[in-house]
């Protein structure tokens, strides 16, 4: 059982997601909500992915609703380059040679 924050509520299944992406920094996490602002949280990236299954972990910094994923590519290198909109101005986001198959296989059954 996780602790309650008072502004980090469990994310209910029947309602809107509320926090669109996760951005770490040591052992503290950025917490950026859709509704606007941010919260930051003394809990781990780990915790807060376990607290919304819905994100997505793309780097050991970061985790986004898969709603913001605009879409995605390799380059020439073989990295992969996912493209968020939505995080303020749009970014794109090279995820880690570890990472890739998981967040391709993600991607792939989210079909974005």
């Amino acid at each position: 059982m996780t602790k309650p924050t008072p502004h980090l509520k469990p994310h209910l299944t029947d309602g809107p997601p509320p926090v669109s992406w996760l951005l770490a920094e040591g052992n503290y996490t950025h917490v950026y909500f859709h509704k606007g602002g941010y919260y930051l949280s003394a809990i781990t990236l780990c915790k807060l992915c376990q607290r919304y299954p819905y994100l997505i972990r793309l780097s050991k910094q970061m985790a986004v609703d898969p709603g913001l994923i605009s879409g995605w590519h390799r380059t020439e290198t073989k990295q992969l380059v996912v493209k968020l909109a939505g995080c303020g101005s749009p970014q794109e986001v090279v995820v880690p040679r570890r990472r890739i198959r998981q967040v391709k296989q993600t991607l792939r059954q989210l079909q974005v």
